[in-house]
Formats: C-alpha cells, sequence, structure tokens
C-alpha cells in the first residue's frame, strides 16, 4: 500500500509539471489605476513563514485586503481530506492558518458575491467569506484535475480540467457545470484569466491563448518555452505568468517574453501567481517550498 500511495504521489506531481491554476475579474481594482511595468525587475518585499504546506495558489481579496492561499498537503489527486484554504496578511502574516479546512487537493480559486469558490480535484467548493464554512460542493462531470478558476463579469466562472484524459474547460453558472471547450488548440488547460471579452488560457503544451467568449475563437498569444501555470493581466493588456518549475515571465500583447524571475535551480517552485495591477504586487506560492513570497514589479 506504501509503494501504491507514493506511485500516485509522483503521477500527480507530474502531471503538475507537464501541464504546468485565476481567477477573477475584480471589480473593486478597477477603481485602481494600474501602474505600467518598464523595467522588468521583480525586487523580494517579503515572505512568509515556512508554515504553509503545498501552497498551490493565492488569490487577492480586495474587499478584505487579504490573501487566500490554497494548501494541497499531500498528492495533487489524492482525495485525503487534507487540504486547507489560509488567510496571509498583505505584509505577509499568516493570520489564520487553516481558515478553511477538510479540501482534498484546492488548487485555483475566485471570488464571486462574497463567495470563494476552489477547484478541488473534481468538483467546485464554495466557501461563504464571512461565515468561512463550506456552503456546497459540486461536482464537475467526468472531471478528472480541476485547476484553476477565474470569473467573468456576468458572473460566469469558468474552471480548467488539466487531465491528459478530460482536457476541457468548464463553466459554472447557477449551480450548473457545463463543457465550455474542448478543443485540441487548448489541451491541458492550466492558468485561467478572464478579461472583458476574451479568456486567457495559460497551456501544458507551451502557450499562451486567448478565446472569445462571444465565439471561441482562438488565437496565439505567445509561444512561451514553458508550461504554463498561473496566469494574471498587468491592466494594460500584457501578462505575467508562471512555470510550476520556478519561472516567472512578463508576456506582453504582441508575444514577447520578458523572464522577471527563474528559482528552479534552488528548487523553488512558482506556481498559480496572483498579481495586483494598482499595487504592482506580485505574489507567488511556492509549493514545496512552503511559502508564499510577495515581490514588487517595475
Amino acid at each position: 500500500m506504501r509503494m501504491r500511495f507514493i506511485l500516485v504521489v509522483l503521477l500527480s506531481i507530474f502531471l503538475i509539471i507537464v501541464s504546468c491554476g485565476k481567477k477573477q475579474e475584480k471589480q473593486s481594482e478597477a477603481e485602481i489605476p494600474a501602474v505600467k511595468i518598464s523595467k522588468f525587475v521583480a525586487v523580494e518585499k517579503w515572505a512568509t513563514v515556512s508554515n504553509l504546506e503545498t501552497p498551490e495558489s493565492v488569490l487577492y481579496d480586495p474587499d478584505r485586503d487579504v490573501l487566500y492561499v490554497s494548501n494541497i498537503r499531500g498528492g495533487p489527486m489524492i482525495k485525503d481530506g487534507n487540504g486547507f484554504i489560509s488567510k496571509v496578511t498583505m505584509t505577509g502574516e499568516i493570520a489564520d492558518l487553516e481558515w478553511i479546512k477538510n479540501l482534498n487537493a484546492p488548487k485555483g480559486s475566485a471570488i464571486w458575491n462574497n463567495k470563494l469558490y476552489v477547484a478541488d480535484i473534481d468538483e467546485l467548493v464554495e466557501i461563504d467569506i464571512e461565515a468561512g464554512k463550506i456552503l456546497n460542493r459540486y461536482t464537475a462531470p467526468h472531471a478528472k484535475f480541476l485547476n484553476d478558476v477565474t470569473v467573468d463579469r456576468h458572473g460566469n466562472l469558468y474552471i480548467s480540467d488539466t487531465s491528459f484524459l478530460n482536457s476541457v474547460i468548464y463553466k459554472f453558472h447557477q449551480g450548473k457545470f457545463e463543457v465550455w471547450l474542448e478543443d485540441d488548440e487548448t489541451t491541458q488547460p492550466n492558468g485561467l484569466f478572464a478579461e472583458k471579452d476574451e479568456l486567457i488560457v495559460g497551456l501544458g503544451s507551451r502557450f499562451l491563448k486567448a478565446v472569445k467568449f462571444s465565439d471561441k475563437t482562438i488565437r496565439t498569444i505567445a509561444a512561451t518555452g514553458f508550461a504554463v501555470d498561473g496566469v494574471q493581466g498587468d491592466g494594460y493588456g500584457n501578462y505575467i505568468i508562471s512555470d510550476w518549475t520556478g519561472k516567472t515571465a512578463f508576456v506582453t500583447a504582441s508575444g514577447d517574453i520578458k523572464l522577471l524571475l527563474d528559482t528552479s535551480e534552488f528548487k523553488i517552485n512558482s506556481a498559480d501567481i496572483e498579481y495586483i495591477p494598482g499595487k504592482n504586487l506580485l505574489f507567488i506560492p511556492t509549493f514545496f517550498d512552503n511559502r508564499v513570497v510577495a515581490y514588487h514589479v517595475e
């Protein structure tokens, strides 16, 4: 049994590396002018202590000025009930390590109407933020490896399934799932970011693409050179993307790649990132390194 468990964990990690998932169009942030990135330099501001347990994703809540961190604590595909969500302050203190418990392997998340929605293997978990409790668990049909979550301006949630066996993007609205996109051009979707007219999709196949909400037309933004995990917009039509192995890069609207950070030689991962355009703040969950590190991007 021990050997079987180890094999399952190793397979799960392999899928993350190969696929190498937010968030949402934050209404509150729309009022904060974005600050243009020009130097392509990331300067560390703070790092949490290493009390987090396999942090995979970070999400900023502008209404409460706090970060939510998804902790897997176990295998990324194992239903063990060990996963949890942490609250982290904007200065890097862990305010509540196990704010939400009894999850399995939580990953990407998004906020809509004071509810936090978290991808958890084959379920979308709905959390009442004010009450700090789980309200619902919605099972996605045929889902194998739900990864990232984002929300458009109408409240439609989009969830990626990065599995080889079910490589789709779901749409979730009013408690119901539908397969929104299944296309050879978007196999192994991971990081998602909803803009006004397009869904930005980071792929395990080393591409960053955009899909029109109106007719699902797909265009390529960039060949990234590495598998894309997290995707965030900078407020100027450009993007910041991460590669689970440790790279974080800036992608211009024309497809040019500017490397911001590379911590791969130190075995420090860069999983599903968060970025606040109005503050030029980048947050990186370091997965096996068990921290969240904040950077100011110039």
